[in-house]
């Protein structure tokens, strides 16, 4: 078996179909897509016999958001990159919702981009839409997001492709991994998914395409989205395909040969779905009626590097309408559920399981029977629509050829029933009576493979060189693609710098650091039992994984492994954030005022007090910092304050060598009062205003809530009781989700518990100090009755409480640990920027 490859048998028939397909659309030009390097096809050299006719460094599998985040963070790390994709006009497609971010999908955009990624970039180009979601709430809850033009993104993401010297397409339908086994590898495929050394894994070779070509590859990145063995379904209806053409009946096809290979080589995989809802005729909407969303003016940017000269778009954005299903939408949903696939949603029978939180709307009818409607947001897909409604020539263009902004996304009504039943239920919906279906919704299922077969790195545990990202781990959504892609393509590139039988230099990133270390920690080791989407609440440091920071904590990294060029306009952006941040704090810091003059300079501002501070006659002192550090006061207000003039400034001074305490016990402080006008606190930039802000009322907290992460790395092992009843009364501050998947498992200690997939650890923080209370009211009423021996004595510990030693766990030394390769970059990075 030395030096076997993997090959998967093809039909002549399928072969052939597949080589006219191709053979018609080679002959197709493709006008948008400016700037790419398109590959020749090679020549057969007869019947049964190929070529390597193509040669590169690394190869990616997909032209979504994962394949083009891969092959630009491969290319830019210096590598020769080549990117397989069926069709070169769908590069960059977004294939489902017209819009980019979220609540914790925004931040995984902004730390894409710090990392140099496209989207971010992208989105500021094409987005006609912008609101920064939990505006009202904590920097580190907020998260931008906006609806984008699909032309405009889709040119967006290929021009920014087509700018990197390093990349080409190459179109061809993938049929096979070129798999390498082990030298003298006997063992059996399950063996070779679990190797136990080094010298037992396989290795990648390359691709076949389904023309018959070979593509040689020091790694391939596989980022298949929904293709992988797709199948859609209307209705009872289910047909083979990956998704369809936008707005159109036209399939394109599901990638079936690569599937097979992968189940060839004993990986493990599953099924799971996502669906689309209805496009809709901006024509026959009652716009009118329905309540306006206006866009944020002027709007954030996603990239840093447009923090200054903001969206491309910013002088045509575009409103949104809301409106809301009712009861007769419900009924008509209920009375034609026998319509759907049998078993659909169950996971039985290769059937896949959908996203839990973005379901089909006879899903929500079927969960949430109590709730009398449910919110239908209506976004138009292109900037130019709502505004030609009255144009002749957009009245009289047939139905199938329109396009942009005449085509609407109801947000919120995906599902798979027959188009007469679609048809049906959205003429129930308000300003939508008259409506017309573009094209009716559907669903998708496809295979996906068991993430926990994966490094951090994205690299398969048991083929060296293979790496996956995207939808064929487990999750679901653009923005969670892309950050996968970044992480697999620049460690593909890494790879080609190992040097003999040396260790491989690696790019992760730890949980504490960025949200998609989050991401990809959860998935390779808790696995995905069903489409994963970030959230801000499965991150345990969201204090400090901040959208606003995002290029402060990541792009020193993305310039030590050569994602960013030191000398690029990024680089740039980042040092001028680092300096502003760190003078705007120190400034803020210097400022000390006595707690009577902050007051009377609020009162010279005529505005209601925010600031509860102590009374002003006892003459304590505040910094500008330590006001900002309270409840309800903005950055904004404090400039303000410290740029009051006023006849008499208090400034307090503490001297050196001052004696703190009297006779008495009260501190004593040298205060001067100065006739002078108050120094002018110079105004911080919009695009550094969140961090400073953030930075500086975050600052106690993080302190505190590391020590508590602390107590509660040191405890994973404690004991839960087995008579705990999950239920909402008990803990109200656990998900639906998290209580049925801790009542179905019943993990027995916490570390179990930290390990089911969709339990968060904020909510196992919570459970865990819970179970710690009860203990406690427990001791201590059997201490009250006189027959315990567990009362608490001084210095005992919270490990002690909970009846555990206060060693780590290999689980914990694992999450605390980092990688040698990350501390030698970041170093380098710090060189680099100074």
């Amino acid at each position: 078996m030395e030096g076997q490859r993997g090959r998967m048998p093809v039909s002549r028939v399928g072969a052939f179909l597949r080589v006219l397909l191709m053979m018609l659309c080679a002959g197709c030009r493709y006008r948008g897509v400016e700037g790419f390097s398109l590959l020749v096809r090679g020549r057969r050299k007869g019947r049964g016999q190929t070529q390597m006719s193509l040669k590169c460094d690394v190869l990616v599998i997909g032209g979504g958001h994962a394949g083009c985040e891969a092959a630009a963070a491969a290319a830019r790390a210096g590598a020769k990159t080549i990117l397989a994709t069926q069709r070169l006009s769908t590069i960059g497609e977004m294939s489902c919702n017209p819009s980019i971010g979220g609540i914790g999908k925004g931040h995984l955009v902004r730390e894409i981009d710090a990392l140099g990624g496209v989207m971010g970039r992208a989105i500021d180009e094409a987005g006609i839409h912008f609101r920064m979601l939990n505006r009202s709430r904590g920097p580190a809850v907020r998260g931008p997001r906006a609806q984008a033009d699909r032309d405009l993104y889709k040119q967006a993401v290929q021009r920014l492709l087509g700018e990197l010297p390093n990349l080409q397409i190459v179109q061809g339908s993938v049929e096979e991994l070129v798999i390498e086994l082990p030298q003298g590898g006997g063992a059996g495929m399950d063996a070779l998914m679990t190797p136990a050394r080094q010298s037992d894994r396989g290795r990648v070779r390359g691709i076949r395409l389904g023309d018959g070509r070979e593509v040689e590859a020091e790694s391939v990145v596989v980022t298949t989205g929904t293709f992988l063995q797709g199948k859609c379904w209307q209705g009872k209806k289910s047909y083979a395909a990956g998704r369809h053409e936008r707005n159109s009946e036209t399939v394109e096809p599901p990638s079936v040969g690569l599937a097979e290979t992968l189940r060839r080589f004993n990986f493990p995989m599953g099924r799971m779905k996502t669906g689309t809802p209805p496009r809709l005729d901006a024509r026959t909407i009652d716009w009118d009626s329905l309540e306006a969303q206006e866009s944020e003016n002027p709007p954030e940017p996603f990239s840093f590097v447009n923090a200054e000269r903001g969206v491309a778009l910013a002088d045509r954005l575009i409103t949104c309408r809301k409106t809301h299903t009712n009861s007769k939408t419900h009924e008509v949903i209920m009375r034609s559920l026998d319509t759907l696939p049998e078993k659909f949603d169950s996971g039985e029978e290769g059937e896949g399981l959908g996203p839990r939180y973005c379901p089909s709307i006879w899903l929500k009818v079927l969960r949430f029977p109590e709730r009398e409607g449910h919110v239908v947001w209506l976004e138009p897909e292109g900037v130019d629509g709502i505004s030609r409604l009255g144009d002749q020539a957009v009245k009289e263009t047939p139905k199938e050829d329109l396009s942009g902004g005449l085509v609407v996304y109801p947000n919120g009504l995906s599902g798979c029933f027959p188009e007469e039943v679609q048809l049906e239920f959205l003429r129930t919906i308000e300003g939508l009576e008259k409506v017309e279906i573009v094209r009716p919704g559907y669903d998708v299922e496809y295979d996906f493979i068991d993430p926990r077969v994966l490094f951090h790195t994205l690299e398969a545990r048991a083929v060296r060189g293979l790496f996956f990202a995207g939808q064929i781990c487990g999750t679901t959504g653009y923005e969670e693609a892309g950050a996968q892609g970044v992480v697999a393509g620049c460690n593909a590139a890494l790879r080609l710098s190992a040097s003999g039988d040396g260790e491989e230099p690696r790019f992760t990133l730890h949980r504490g650091e960025s949200y998609i270390g989050v991401l990809i920690d959860d998935l390779v080791r808790r696995g995905a039992d069903e489409p994963y989407r970030m959230f801000t609440s499965r991150a345990e440091y969201r204090l400090s994984l901040r959208c606003d920071n995002a290029d402060l904590r990541l792009t020193p990294e993305a310039v030590a492994v050569g994602l960013v060029d030191p000398l690029s306009e990024r680089a740039e952006m980042l040092r001028r954030r680092e300096t502003g941040l760190r003078e705007a704090v120190s400034r803020l810091e210097s400022e000390r005022l006595s707690t009577s003059e902050w007051m009377r300079r609020v009162k010279v501002l005529g505005r209601p007090s925010k600031m509860k501070m102590a009374n002003p006659s006892r003459a304590k002192t505040k910094t500008a910092s330590e006001l900002l550090a309270m409840p309800d006061v903005a950055l904004r207000d404090v400039v303000d304050l410290l740029n009051v003039s006023g006849e008499e400034s208090k400034v307090t001074t503490e001297w050196e060598g001052q004696t703190r305490e009297s006779s008495e016990g009260s501190s004593k402080n040298t205060t001067e009062t100065t006739k002078k006008e108050a120094a002018a606190f110079p105004p911080v930039p919009s695009w550094l205003y969140d961090s400073v802000e953030a930075h500086v009322k975050y600052a106690q907290y993080l302190a505190r809530h590391e020590s508590e992460m602390g107590v509660w790395r040191r405890n994973m092992g404690a004991k839960i009781p087995p008579t705990l009843s999950y239920t909402w009364e008990n803990f109200p501050n656990l998900s639906a989700e998290e209580i049925e998947k801790l009542r179905t498992v019943r993990p027995s200690t916490f570390k179990e518990a930290s390990e089911i997939p969709g339990v968060t650890p904020q909510s196992l923080m919570f459970l865990f100090q819970q179970v710690v209370k009860k203990n406690r009211h427990r001791d201590r009423s059997q201490e009250r009755e006189g027959g315990s021996d567990c009362s608490l004595e001084r210095g005992d510990s919270l490990a002690d409480v909970a009846g555990v030693s206060t060693g780590s766990s290999t689980f914990i030394q694992r999450e605390t640990a980092r990688p040698k390769w990350n501390e030698v970059r970041r170093t380098s990075a710090e060189n680099v920027l100074g």
